[in-house]
């Protein structure tokens, strides 16, 4: 089945390329597309740099890469959104800048999604440089998950990563490493392009929901994810978390947004308290 890659990147030149390049090592004839949101740095130039050689060296398998230029940063659900309406592939794989190919086991997910039409989206197994597997799984977002992982002690609301070796299914799964098909991803909608950052792949998780279709967690398929480079000149480190609040907002509605976040502060409080008591 043809597939494309789109990579959505800002001002994260070498862990793009690494990106770009690990991507051509693996599938030598997958459509690439990159999608720059108005890049400051070398980026944009080192990518046009590259492109020209990969292709030359990727003529036995036909690889095509394609370079989108936004003239500002539009987000990662538009960027994602304008990646797909230029690809050409049965399959469509999102991937932040800061993944990186270490095997071609991606087919096995691709031939899975392919034998079972009631998938709609699949989420790739992620791990951290040193191969230690990676939180990339949402349970529910929902105010009573939170009171019980922040109150009680329960695993009901951060990241997670499935245990065992097989298709699991699953809330949500991060949109860092995320493959749906192109006819799902247009009975999807597509990606809600309010998002300005976060939260636009719990949003496309839901609607697979919302119209009865299954999301995968697919641990055959693994990748390396350096969370948080993509995202790192966003915030410094100690305003991390305000980047989570806008898309926080729009997904939970505003007052959903509020009684959760007064959860989560409360019941780290309450803890803080109740460990300091003992």
């Amino acid at each position: 089945m043809k597939f494309s890659v789109i990579i959505v990147s800002w001002n994260t030149a070498d862990i793009t390329l690494k990106c770009l390049k690990t991507t051509h090592r693996f599938f030598p004839s997958a459509e690439i597309i990159i999608v720059d949101n108005a890049s400051t740095d070398d980026t944009v130039s080192k990518i046009k740099k590259i492109i020209p050689l990969l292709v030359k060296g990727g003529d036995r398998g036909g690889f095509n890469c394609k370079l989108i230029i936004n003239g500002s940063n539009l987000g990662y659900a538009k960027a994602c959104n304008l990646g797909a309406a230029a690809a050409s592939g049965d399959f469509l794989l999102f991937l932040n800048s800061d993944i990186e190919f270490i095997d071609a086991s991606l087919t096995q997910a691709i031939a899975y999604a392919s034998q079972n039409p009631d998938v709609a989206i699949i989420g790739l197994k992620m791990l951290n440089p040193d191969r230690t597997v990676q939180p990339s799984v949402f349970p529910p977002q929902t105010a009573l998950n939170a009171f019980r992982q922040y109150y009680l002690q329960q695993s009901t609301y951060e990241k997670y990563a499935p245990s065992g070796s097989r298709p699991t299914d699953v809330f949500a799964v991060s949109g860092g490493a995320l493959l749906v098909s192109c006819s799902s991803f247009h009975q999807l909608g597509g990606w809600n392009e309010s998002y300005p950052f976060y939260f636009e792949d719990l949003d496309l998780c839901r609607q697979a929901h919302h119209l009865d279709r299954r999301v995968v967690y697919f641990p055959q398929s693994s990748v390396i994810h350096r969370h948080g480079a993509s995202g790192r000149q966003l915030a410094d480190s100690q305003n991390q978390w305000r980047r989570l609040i806008p898309g926080s907002q729009i997904y939970h509605g505003r007052l959903g947004h509020y009684i959760i976040n007064l959860i989560i502060w409360s019941g780290q409080k309450f803890q803080k308290f109740f460990t300091f008591s003992r």
